[in-house]
């Protein structure tokens, strides 16, 4: 008779056998062999560390260091077939080994805890993965930039409360996301930061009864330094906050960007028009191409902006230390990385190849009187009139104008005349839409020369 294959390398219990609903329920296998990188990582540092302390032989960490690049080979090749019932990446891990190695393997998990492990594992996936969506960003960075250099003289209607206001240069504007993009990356470097402490040594809670060497594990991991408190170490789920939180900001411009490209690209606005690519039909209406990929990440923004609070309903109000609810957590932030990953794709794909409306910003700036307040300002600048009588005398102006269907430019000096007697023919320099852009003075303002500043600056900075 022959003898059933037993796939579980060890019980997590000395009670009886677990229902197989349980072994279901509590594995996290599905979500958690995402780590496996980290976890081979980790304890491969962790066997080192051993080995210094001649717990095992350097043959024996030859021979796991082996066996452990094996699985991951074998991983990348799509070879490896998990279990449920060796419950998470970890237990998998070590099954793996002790398929390949014998019981050499047993040894690894010795000063240790999966509550050190899962920690560290998980920071070094949040190292890694913050970096990874700042390369992402800076990749949005560059296709905004690319169309901010060749905008420069493009002007468009600036808004407040969806009303036109004042004309700005399209680059002006693209520049304000980049300057978004950029507290972005310095929000993932905070995230890097806060997840930059090595667990390993903490063990389950108490510490480790082995003198580990905290120098060599932090050096292989690329860790600055280690835990102080072993406590604080197998329960600190800040550094997965600072993830999501970052995440969050990063989404919240991305949907600010989105919407405005929407409002843009309507017919009632005509300033932008999504590449071809990026839109789709309707299913009845022939003629309509919809801007459904900036929809779908103005909705995406929204559902990243939820996870940090998914995950603060995970880990608020727990006492120390380690509890099955951390089980949780990786989900979320797993989940939370890929769809801001894909939105981010989508985002620079769609700003570097839709097509900016050069002609039409000028004529919404003249027909809604964008330069009004440059009017008012005429007025206070040469003819020394307080801003509050000279905005009141414009505003009759623009209601004249409106009620007689006229643009500014399209008034008489004569009938200026009758608002203001002293008005001149230079208030005509006033209303031109191109001249007011030049008329600001601040260094943050919408003037060419300093927006062509700024393009420099950012070029620099993304090189």
């Amino acid at each position: 008779m022959t003898k059933k294959k037993n796939n579980k390398l060890l019980s997590t219990s000395i009670n009886k056998k677990t229902s197989s609903l349980m072994e279901d329920f509590n594995s996290s296998i599905d979500v958690d062999q995402r780590l496996i990188e980290e976890d081979i990582l980790v304890t491969q540092a962790h066997v080192s560390a051993l080995e210094k302390l001649k717990v095992i032989s350097k043959n024996e960490e030859k021979k796991i260091h082996q066996g452990l690049n094996g699985i991951l080979n074998d991983y990348q090749k799509g070879k490896i077939k998990f279990s449920k019932k060796n419950e998470d990446i970890h237990m998998n891990v070590e099954y793996f080994l002790h398929q390949r190695i014998g019981d050499i393997a047993l040894k690894i998990h010795t000063g240790r805890s999966r509550n050190d492990q899962v920690a560290t594992d998980t920071r070094l996936w949040t190292k890694k993965s913050s970096k990874e969506i700042q390369e992402l960003i800076k990749m949005v960075m560059h296709s905004i930039l690319y169309q901010a250099n060749k905008h420069q003289e493009t002007i468009i209607p600036g808004f407040t409360h969806l009303q036109i206001a004042q004309p700005l240069s399209l680059a002006h504007h693209l520049l304000a996301y980049l300057e978004m993009f950029k507290r972005d990356l310095e929000y993932f470097d905070f995230s890097i930061y806060g997840a930059d402490e090595n667990v390993l040594g903490s063990a389950a809670l108490a510490g480790s009864n082995y003198q580990l060497d905290q120098n060599l594990l932090n050096k292989k991991l690329g860790f600055s330094k280690s835990k102080q408190n072993s406590m604080d170490g197998v329960s600190d789920r800040d550094f997965c906050m600072y993830f999501l939180h970052a995440c969050t900001m990063t989404s919240i411009h991305l949907g600010k960007l989105a919407s405005e490209l929407i409002l843009w690209s309507s017919n009632l606005a005509g300033l932008f028009d999504v590449h071809s690519e990026y839109s789709t039909g309707s299913s009845i209406m022939p003629q309509k191409r919809n801007p459904d990929s900036l929809e779908l990440i103005r909705s995406k923004a929204n559902i990243i902006r939820s996870k940090s609070q998914e995950f603060s309903n995970i880990i608020s109000n727990l006492p120390l230390t380690y509890f099955k609810d951390f089980q949780e957590d990786k989900k979320i932030i797993f989940d939370c990385f890929d769809e801001l990953s894909i939105c981010l794709n989508v985002m620079s794909d769609v700003i570097k190849k839709s097509h900016f409306n050069k002609k039409i910003g000028v004529e919404l700036c003249e027909t809604n009187f964008a330069t009004a307040t440059d009017l008012a300002d005429y007025l206070v600048i040469e003819k020394n009139i307080p801003f509050r009588k000279s905005y009141k005398t414009i505003a009759e102006i623009v209601q004249f104008a409106l009620n007689n269907k006229m643009k500014l430019s399209e008034i008489s000096l004569k009938e200026f005349q009758k608002f203001e007697k002293s008005i001149d023919s230079n208030i005509y320099q006033y209303i031109d839409v191109k001249k007011s852009l030049a008329r600001k003075k601040t260094n943050m303002s919408t003037n060419p020369k300093e927006v062509s500043k700024k393009i420099r600056k950012f070029q620099k900075f993304l090189k």
